[in-house]
């Protein structure tokens, strides 16, 4: 398993980007539960990651923690920790995120950002800005002469909309904007962008217990894997006597689910994602609520 994730780190190095995976990553393990199609929901303190809007009509303090098993690869993993203060009409949050395999290869976000409320009555803005940065210790055991030990980093941010009314909501985000480039390698001419991608959604609350939504993404381009640009993604969530959640998703075309338990004040949710080409995805994370 080391040797794999040498060869992926030394790959990925090769070519100069780590747009892919800055563009791939995602935060907490109900979004994920729930194939990922968040953009419309947003009510708790991943808002911050998923659309900034949602920031706004948070209420008190919220403490994130996340961890990620990548794929069963020892040493892979992605992590995040976030934080929100809210008063149900504006929010503030900061957060920062890592995905790497260990002593390797680290991609960095730390993340700031502010949801505010709007006229008329149910609508919000938002905004967050993001430093990426990535870094690669291992590397420097090949001795490149082109290799930047020090790493590269970048600015680039998000813009969102949320809209709630009654049992209904839609949001829509703008990510990635100016569509900033990272390299290790001096020697690359034309590295990869972190690609922009616009998200539409909603999503429909029954009966206050079955939550159900849906979203449209649109980055401005894809790895070749992909059969398509766009994606739909599907979710779900069905909550037994406020205490048990149970959840189910399709991302792209990889199925998922997840489970939460909720005690005030915490709420602890697990999630996996199949991925039929290289395996599965775990993934757990705590929110503390006061």
């Amino acid at each position: 398993m080391n040797k794999v994730i040498v060869v992926a780190a030394a790959l990925l190095l090769l070519t100069g980007t780590a747009g892919a995976n800055f563009a791939e990553t995602e935060v907490g393990a109900r979004p994920m539960g729930m194939g990922g199609a968040f953009v419309a929901v947003a009510d708790d303190v991943t808002a911050l990651h998923w659309n900034p809007a949602g920031l706004a009509n948070l209420e008190g303090v919220q403490l994130f923690g996340m961890r990620t098993s990548v794929y069963s690869v020892d040493g892979l993993s992605e992590d995040s920790a976030m934080a929100v203060y809210g008063d149900g009409c504006r929010g503030f949050a900061a957060g920062w995120m890592r995905t790497g395999a260990e002593d390797l290869y680290n991609e960095d976000v730390i993340l700031f950002g502010v949801g505010t409320t709007l006229p008329p009555d149910g609508l919000s803005a938002g905004f967050s800005i993001k430093r990426l940065s990535i870094q690669a210790p291992g590397y420097e055991y090949y001795n490149d002469p082109a290799f930047d030990g020090d790493g590269d980093s970048a600015y680039t941010g998000d813009l969102g909309l949320l809209y709630r009314r009654g049992s209904w909501s839609a949001g829509a985000t703008y990510r990635n904007i100016g569509e900033p480039e990272l390299q290790l390698l001096s020697t690359t001419e034309d590295p990869d962008p972190v690609v922009s991608e616009f998200r539409l959604g909603g999503s429909y609350l029954f009966r206050e217990v079955m939550l159900m939504t849906a979203e449209w993404r649109v980055p401005r381009e894809v790895p070749s894997y992909y059969e398509r640009k766009s994606s739909f993604n599907l979710g779900t969530e069905v909550w037994f006597y406020e205490v048990v959640a149970l959840r189910a998703g399709m991302n792209r075309d990889r199925i998922t689910a997840g489970l939460g338990l909720k005690a005030d004040p915490v709420r602890i949710d697990v999630a996996l994602l199949s991925e039929r080409r290289i395996g599965s995805l775990y993934r757990l994370s705590a929110i503390f609520t006061w």
